[in-house]
């Protein structure tokens, strides 16, 4: 009766339809094996070099034996590499944050910034990001916490900032910053020049024959992974935190295609 169809049914809905009744209806029951995911030979050469970096972003040092698997895994890796004119594309810009640098030794964070600049220039190549990070060192560890390490590239010069956060003692935050030039000499080659440093708000005076300029070789880059080499082939390997290649704007006009890569 009509009290009785209001009641709920022992037998739910899955129990009634059957394979069967499927197959007596016309509808046929496919039955899909999921297969196991290849990486492509350029995604396991990206992964074998993430796996072998420093866990710990504010610290660059690594031991002999990593440093030696680094390099290994960055010269299948870079054999590889998707863009055909990395120097000018657009992929380089962005925000990056630098995880292995293959000349850095914590040595370096020395109580002269001309000092560590001439260290630089000595062992083969300077980096904005290395001397950003350097100065951070020697800032008095028990007053200030120093954050990452990381390097904005842009298309308006000077086109690369190298930034380490720093919160001081009693909450308030600063940053030790320094800005270089980057002009492209050729598909592969690009120029970097030191422009300024300010530590916590203050400008770092620099002599002009230790400010620097270098040639740097973009040998991988894609969405997510930059590797540059310094004329003498020290590595540096950054990887993408923020993406600004796609925000909109007018087109730049030939200059700024050589200056200033979109």
């Amino acid at each position: 009766d009509e009290v009785d169809d209001v009641s709920p049914s022992d037998s739910s809905s899955e129990d009634l339809y059957t394979d069967d009744d499927a197959v007596g209806s016309g509808d046929t029951v496919i039955s899909v094996d999921s297969e196991p995911y290849e990486p492509t030979p350029s995604e396991s050469a990206v992964t074998s070099v993430l796996d072998e970096l420093p866990a710990d972003v504010t610290s660059l040092d690594v031991d002999s034996e990593t440093r030696a698997k680094i390099n290994e895994a960055l010269l299948k890796l870079e054999a590889l590499n998707p863009t055909e004119t990395p120097a000018t594309s657009p992929l380089l810009n962005g925000v990056w944050s630098l995880r292995y640098a293959g000349g850095y030794s914590s040595d370096w964070a020395l109580p002269s910034p001309t000092r560590q600049i001439a260290l630089f220039l000595y062992s083969g190549g300077y980096s904005p990001g290395l001397f950003a990070l350097s100065l951070a060192q020697k800032l008095p560890a028990g007053l200030v916490d120093i954050g990452e390490l990381e390097i904005s590239i842009s298309r308006q010069q000077p086109r690369v900032e190298a930034k380490v956060d720093v919160k001081l003692l009693g909450g308030s935050s600063n940053e030790v910053l320094v800005k270089a030039r980057l002009d492209v000499d050729s598909d592969l080659r690009l120029t970097e020049t030191y422009e300024s440093a300010t530590v916590l708000g203050q400008d770092v005076d620099l002599p002009a024959q230790v400010q620097y300029s270098r040639d740097l070789y973009v040998t991988y880059v894609d969405e997510d992974l930059l590797v540059v080499r310094d004329a003498s082939g020290v590595p540096e390997v950054l990887v993408r935190k923020a993406k600004d290649f796609f925000m909109s704007g007018p087109e730049p006009d030939e200059v700024d295609d050589i200056s200033a890569p979109y």
